[in-house]
């Protein structure tokens, strides 16, 4: 529970983009990690407290940086009686103040990435071609994009799994060749349209399901909405984001708070 980007977790809580871990408490960017509490890009873990960027660690408190190590605190290794007698003792305080300043002294990598190929951007996975990517995985071709997976030959994206031929589409799912799209599902050759489901050929339209030639929520013949398509283009509407957006700015990620 009050989790985000869940994937084959159990017994979680507080947690954003794990993946297959167990036992977990606010971990951030964690994999295949059992019984851990505030770790962030961690992979492998087990019983493991504040910890950042470890990797097939065990018994850890207040570590950076270390791969495959066992019963250390801040950094420095324990005997397994020490390390226990050491838990015992250490105050929160303490392990927050100790942790801040391993994390500061201790050396980063510049991107996290695991099997990628021609990639720039932070924590990528099996992607191939990504350009200023940011939590992808299992993507190729794409530029401009933020948590994805599986989409293919698209551009500023935000929030999209199993999709290809896209374009400035944020939170959506399932889609081919979509542009200017928000929380649209299973579609194919949508644009500007919202809350669409199940549907094709749709232009600046909102709240459909299983609707095909509609522009503005207007349903047209195939040949009349395309010749209407081919009209916007002579008339340079086709291609501009002019159409209003459905909720106040307020509400929207762009209010955000950036830390």
């Amino acid at each position: 529970m009050y989790g985000r980007d869940f994937y084959g977790n159990a017994d979680c809580v507080d947690c954003d983009h794990v993946l297959k871990c167990t036992a977990c408490y606010e971990c951030v960017n964690a994999k295949e990690c059992w019984e851990c509490k505030h770790l962030q890009d961690c992979w492998n873990c087990q019983n493991c407290e504040w910890g950042y960027d470890l990797r097939g660690c065990q018994n850890c408190i207040g570590c950076a940086g270390l791969r495959k190590k066992s019963f250390h605190i801040f950094n420095q290794p324990y005997s397994e009686e020490e390390y226990y007698e050491k838990n015992r003792t250490l105050a929160p305080e303490e392990i927050e103040a100790g942790f801040a300043e391993v994390k500061q002294k201790t050396p980063r990598v510049y991107s996290t990435q695991l099997s990628a190929e021609n990639c720039i951007g932070e924590n990528i996975s099996h992607s191939q071609n990504a350009y200023h990517c940011f939590d992808v995985d299992g993507c190729q071709d794409i530029m401009y994009i933020a948590e994805v997976k599986d989409i293919k030959d698209s551009c500023d994206i935000f929030c999209l799994e199993h999709a290809e031929l896209c374009y400035e589409c944020s939170s959506n799912y399932k889609l081919t060749n979509c542009n200017f799209c928000f929380l649209c599902c299973d579609a194919s050759d949508l644009e500007y349209c919202e809350l669409c489901f199940n549907c094709k050929d749709c232009f600046g339209c909102i709240s459909l399901h299983n609707k095909q030639y509609y522009i503005l929520n207007k349903p047209y013949s195939r040949e009349e909405y395309f010749q209407k398509i081919a009209q916007l283009r002579k008339e340079d509407f086709y291609g501009r984001k002019f159409l209003p957006p459905a909720h106040p700015e307020e509400d929207t990620v762009l209010n955000w708070p950036c830390l």
